[in-house]
């Protein structure tokens, strides 16, 4: 189990470890979470009983599924992480407007997978709508239905890059569920994800809900971070709910011990199992680290060389 990282009274081999030790997470964060979801996608929306009937346990890359991935093949929740990724490190930093506008040229594109919410959103952007206010207008327009988990799926990047600056954390964070999921729940749930993911970079997993869910200001989403801890396998419901994703994905990270069993135990759940995939993969990439990701998984990965890339230039960007 990787330990806390410290560099007080470190020598300078010992801290020059604890660095590529911490590099390795933030790869190992961002590959987990494309891991997860290529994983997953094919089994999107098949119930456990039909995952074990038609595939036994998913262990490897499947391909297929309604989208008719290549295995190895991710779906929209790393290709929008991607849009983050690929920003903060063009743009040096969290800038939502550029966010935004990658966000239409990647649906410009035709994704073969979007949620209804960031596509209502999307349209509302490309209609000319600020990136604070469409949000609000496709919340609006579906009903007051905006707490979808498409903003947790893709916000891991902005937890690697203020893992030690709380406030800028909260900020993006919510800034950055704002451009398409407006519901305060899925808001604060990207500050859930990202405060997990900013303690597991620096190897605290102890006390993570309890941590976590100190400050999240939302009452809902924080009671169901803190009442983690007391879950059966039988109480998860791997719905595209942002409550329920993030619930999963935590459960199955803490109730395994290792990075390949967290997301195959994830996966295993079914329902939108893609992002739970993802979601549990970045949590555990955060904790656990690139070694600890297994190379079949590793070499078919659609789009490996890029991310692990991406992660390196966000921790050189969190240095500073």
């Amino acid at each position: 189990t990787p330990a806390p990282l410290s560099v007080d009274g470190e020598g300078p081999g010992e801290r020059l470890f604890s660095e590529q030790n911490m590099q390795n997470r933030f790869i190992g964060c961002l590959l987990g979470l494309a891991i997860g979801d290529a994983l997953g996608a094919p089994v999107e929306f098949l119930n456990a009983t039909e995952i074990k009937q038609r595939h036994g346990r998913v262990t490897d890359y499947l391909g297929g599924g309604w989208l008719n991935l290549k295995p190895g093949e991710y779906s929209d929740d790393t290709a929008l992480m991607l849009c983050i990724a690929r920003s903060i490190v063009d743009r040096k930093g969290f800038e939502p407007e550029d966010i935004a506008q990658r966000f239409l040229k990647w649906l410009a594109g035709n994704p073969k997978d979007i949620g209804n919410i960031t596509l209502t959103a999307l349209q509302e952007l490309k209609q000319g709508a600020p990136w604070q206010m469409a949000g609000k207008l496709a919340h609006e327009k579906l009903g007051g239905m905006s707490a979808g988990n498409g903003s947790i799926m893709r916000c891991a990047p902005i937890g690697l890059l203020h893992f030690r600056n709380e406030q800028k954390l909260i900020r993006d964070s919510l800034d950055s569920s704002l451009i398409t999921h407006w519901d305060p729940r899925a808001c604060w749930g990207t500050v859930a994800l990202d405060r997990a993911i900013a303690r597991l970079v620096r190897g605290e997993k102890e006390g993570l809900l309890s941590n976590v869910g100190a400050k999240i200001e939302e009452p809902v989403m924080r009671k169901a971070v803190l009442g983690v801890a007391n879950l059966k396998k039988s109480d998860l419901a791997p719905s595209g709910f942002v409550l329920d994703t993030l619930i999963c994905a935590l459960w199955c990270f803490l109730n395994t011990d290792s990075l390949e069993s967290a997301i195959v135990e994830a996966v295993n759940l079914g329902g939108d199992a893609d992002t739970v995939g993802a979601v549990c993969g970045a949590l555990a990439g955060a904790y656990y680290g690139k070694e600890a990701i297994p190379q079949r998984w590793l070499e078919p990965l659609a789009g490996r060389d890029e991310i692990e890339k991406l992660a390196v230039e966000i921790y050189k960007l969190a240095q500073e």
